[in-house]
């Protein structure tokens, strides 16, 4: 499981800023840089790449947390949002919607962990079926590459489209070359 390393934590609250630096960097033996307004977020955005961000509200007079969603659509990072009671009822919903973990402030320290590590399993399922689609978008281009060498194969030595496809699979395995390979050298040798 790969665990969130790189955090930014943007917070304008100081005493907030120094309780949570400590926890994040002391207990949970974390790199966390800050920022402490939404300008200087995005600007730390811009430069580095990070695992979670965690923004403490309210930011520069602006408690509506579109940063949040700023970060969740503009990231690969978890996201989580600490709101007062009376802002979290208003928000909660909203910031839901883009995957942000919203957490009640006062926090404790065992729903920041849960927060954390529920943050870490979603992006571990994200990176997986990321990886998934990728090896499912190579599969299609495989089929593509194929099945255009099948059709190459009949226009020019007028196989039918079985014998062509048979064609391909015999290469494959006397040549001990993949099918996406044979199909590529079969087309570089008919179209040019």
């Amino acid at each position: 499981m790969t665990v969130l390393q790189t955090i930014l934590l943007v917070t304008r609250n100081t005493k907030s800023k120094d309780a949570l630096l400590n926890y994040l960097k002391n207990d949970l033996n974390r790199m966390v840089e800050t920022a402490d307004s939404v300008e200087s977020g995005t600007q730390k955005l811009s430069e580095t790449s990070f695992d979670l961000i965690i923004v403490n509200y309210p930011l520069d007079s602006n408690t509506d947390a579109s940063f949040s969603i700023y970060c969740a659509q503009n990231t690969s990072a978890g996201v989580i949002a600490l709101l007062k009671s009376k802002e979290i009822d208003a928000l909660s919903e909203r910031l839901e919607k883009y995957g942000i973990i919203v957490i009640n402030k006062p926090i404790l320290k065992v729903v920041l962990n849960q927060a954390i590590k529920f943050a870490e399993l979603s992006k571990n399922r994200v990176l997986t079926l990321n990886e998934e689609n990728l090896k499912l978008q190579d599969k299609i281009t495989q089929i593509k590459l194929v099945n255009r060498a099948k059709w190459v194969l009949i226009q020019y030595l007028n196989m039918s489209e079985e014998q062509a496809h048979k064609y391909i699979e015999q290469q494959s395995m006397e040549r001990r070359m993949s099918k996406k390979k044979i199909a590529e050298k079969i087309l570089s040798m008919y179209e040019r």
